[in-house]
């Protein structure tokens, strides 16, 4: 399923909306952002008409993070 031009026009500036209105209180609120931050790259990739959106939700399942301590 694609989407139109405009839909994903109107997707991309409620994303910016939703983006300018917030408030970062706790680590759920930081993680949110980093998924809306992505949704835009992709929705600006798409409305640019990049066809290789799969490579951005690649690069976004990898998670960094401290490695774990041994137990001894």
């Amino acid at each position: 399923m694609s989407l139109s031009k405009r839909s994903v026009e109107m997707l991309l500036d409620l994303v910016e909306i939703k983006l300018s209105y917030m408030d970062i209180s706790d680590r759920e609120d930081a993680r949110d952002l980093q998924v809306l931050e992505r949704c835009k790259e992709e929705l600006s990739s798409l409305e640019r008409g990049v066809d290789n959106v799969a490579s951005f939700a690649r690069a976004a399942m990898r998670r960094a993070g401290r490695p774990r301590a041994a137990m001894a």
